[in-house]
């Protein structure tokens, strides 16, 4: 496994992963409902992480998925360096990066209580992380597009286009992905499809980046 599959693999796994680990633990504690999230929306995100030992899972996984984040984006703009202008690239790594920023203090500040959470960093954080990564990855997805019709080797474009399809669709349809405190069934059912795909997105680089390794001069 090169460093860049090892990369795409561990922004998925600690995103996606934490957030399976913690909704098991908290729906097992009965500190989040149990249901299908995808399709019945009984619970949000972030309240299957908030109390006991779901909430440190939670805080710490994601946090550390974050960092991960900041190397995704970097990777990606070594990948298409060759391919594309500097200012394009600077701009997809700058929404990138700040979603991943955004969701690092929205998630910093959940604590066990409601009332000692600072909702609105929380909230504004959360809502960065989505806009962001849908403004980085949609610059992320038309440099690539550019980059395949000059001669570069893209194995999981065909994932990458359905991903944006359908998460242009949800953004379309449902007027974005809009993160509150007390949020509709619908719109909780909605931000758990966008962040996994956004993580699917993610993690398809990972037929991607064989070729992306450490080296030192």
């Amino acid at each position: 496994m090169s460093f860049g599959q090892f990369v795409a693999v561990a922004s998925f796994v600690l995103s996606m992963g934490t957030i399976a680990v913690t909704y098991f633990v908290g729906t097992s504690a009965g500190t989040a409902e149990l249901c299908n999230p995808f399709f019945d929306g009984c619970t949000d995100i972030t309240h299957t992480g908030m109390k006991g030992d779901a909430g440190f899972i939670f805080r710490g996984g994601m946090i550390a998925a974050c960092a991960f984040f900041v190397i995704w984006w970097q990777v990606h703009k070594v990948w298409l360096s060759p391919y594309a202008g500097r200012v394009a690239l600077n701009v997809m790594q700058f929404f990138g990066v700040l979603a991943a920023l955004g969701l690092l203090a929205g998630t910093a500040v959940l604590l066990p209580e409601k009332s000692d959470t600072r909702w609105d960093v929380h909230v504004r954080g959360a809502n960065l992380f989505f806009q962001g990564m849908l403004v980085a990855l949609t610059t992320a997805y038309v440099l690539t597009f550019k980059a395949r019709k000059q001669g570069l080797n893209v194995p999981s474009f065909g994932i990458k286009t359905a991903v944006m399809a359908i998460l242009w669709f949800m953004f379309i349809a449902f007027a974005g992905v809009t993160v509150g405190i007390e949020m509709s069934h619908g719109k909780r059912i909605i931000e758990w499809w966008a962040t996994l795909f956004i993580g699917v997105y993610l993690l398809s680089s990972f037929w991607d980046w064989r070729g992306i390794r450490l080296t030192s001069d």
